[in-house]
């Protein structure tokens, strides 16, 4: 999702840079692209928390039966 985002945030730049679409269409891409990517981020760092959660969690197990 972070690529896409980043690939359609380009193309809207390109797209207003180059005047091949209206300056309406244009920040309308740029919008979904953003949200896009925000989503991406977002899903990013929820992936990387749990994992962390999830390694620490299991550590926690290891020491209370080793105990």
């Amino acid at each position: 999702m972070i690529a896409a985002g980043v690939t359609l945030l380009a193309f809207s730049l390109w797209s207003l840079i180059v005047h091949y679409a209206v300056f309406g269409g244009a920040l309308a891409i740029a919008l979904a692209a953003a949200v896009i990517l925000v989503v991406g981020v977002l899903l990013l760092i929820m992936e990387l928390m749990e994992s962390w959660l999830s390694k620490g969690q299991a550590a926690l197990v290891d020491g209370l039966q080793a105990g």
